[in-house]
């Protein structure tokens, strides 16, 4: 039978060990979800015990409306580092099944109570979160669910900026416009791509001078086609990066490739994990006359590239 929690990396939690569980979704971990991480750590620091941020996986639209699921912002892997980097000591996955989906309120919070392995001194969440069946628990449901038990609870305001509720929705919607800036201020940081390097077609290496892995994208919404300058790392190595997003038209690309190329990094890296962000937009896609005059055009944009992103 399959865990209702599951638990990325080495667990270190000592029998009766109580922690505020900060709950939600978390995709991107952005400055809203790191108000309610930090409001969890205020609240556990007052009660003598830990932070547990508590998300789901798979998100829950993936199961409910799989037509209409979202692309994630970041991988789970890397909502964890970044749940753990905004205050959380220990991060928890709720295994969302049908069948999970299907519990009533009272039934996910006393699964959550007796979980056995950890000791709930108190809940966080956002103010408009919802759970259980029909999305039927709410702000007024975890209170008295917490009044019951004597534990703290706390549902955090949402963070509004210039007039905008910061949610994943809000930065998807501003990373597909190429609203790259706004979609930063709302992250705390630059939206990023994450993939697989796999074979592509060879062409930037032989023709151009400037080899580019092939990104299969796991994880990040793609802003509009061009070509981009940000930070790339692999191996746990960063580099300047310059990617273009497109269908390579000077080369009559018929698919749409995210290829990026390093500036300060060489080795082989198919079939390795490689995260970039999406600092800067450098230029629109175009068709060039020929490969020498996109070769051109290549090191110009890797010297732009260069003044942003080193």
């Amino acid at each position: 039978m399959e865990k209702f929690i599951d638990f990325d990396g080495n667990l270190n939690i000592f029998p009766g060990e109580r922690f505020v569980v900060a709950a939600g979704v978390f995709d991107g971990v952005h400055l809203g979800h790191q108000l309610i991480i930090r409001q969890a750590v205020s609240r556990a620091a007052a009660c003598g015990g830990r932070v547990m941020a508590l998300s789901f996986h798979p998100h829950p639209r993936e199961l409910l409306t799989p037509d209409d699921a979202p692309h994630l912002l970041i991988s789970r892997s890397r909502r964890v580092e970044l749940l753990k980097a905004a205050g959380a000591d220990v991060c928890g996955f709720i295994n969302f099944t049908r069948t999970v989906a299907g519990w009533e309120p009272e039934k996910f919070l006393t699964g959550l109570m007796n979980n056995g392995c950890f000791r709930l001194c108190g809940i966080c969440v956002g103010k408009h979160w919802r759970f259980g069946r029909n999305g039927r628990g709410n702000e007024e449901v975890l209170a008295q669910f917490c009044k019951e038990h004597q534990w703290s609870f706390d549902a955090v305001e949402e963070l509004v900026i210039d007039g905008v509720t910061v949610s994943s929705s809000a930065i998807r919607s501003a990373v597909s416009r190429g609203e790259l800036v706004y979609a930063a201020g709302m992250l705390g940081r630059d939206a990023e791509l994450a993939g697989v390097v796999v074979p592509g077609c060879r062409i930037a290496g032989s023709k151009l001078a400037a080899p580019t892995a092939n990104l299969q994208l796991e994880a990040g919404v793609l802003p509009p086609d061009g070509v981009y300058c940000g930070v790339a790392e692999v191996d746990n190595c960063r580099s300047a990066a310059v990617l273009n997003i497109g269908f390579s038209p000077t080369f009559g690309g018929k698919n749409r490739r995210v290829e990026v190329h390093l500036l300060d990094f060489a080795g082989d890296i198919y079939r390795k994990h490689l995260r970039v962000s999406l600092h800067r937009f450098l230029r629109a896609e175009r068709r060039f006359a020929s490969p020498e005059e996109l070769k051109k055009q290549i090191a110009l944009d890797i010297a732009e590239a260069g003044k942003f992103c080193r």
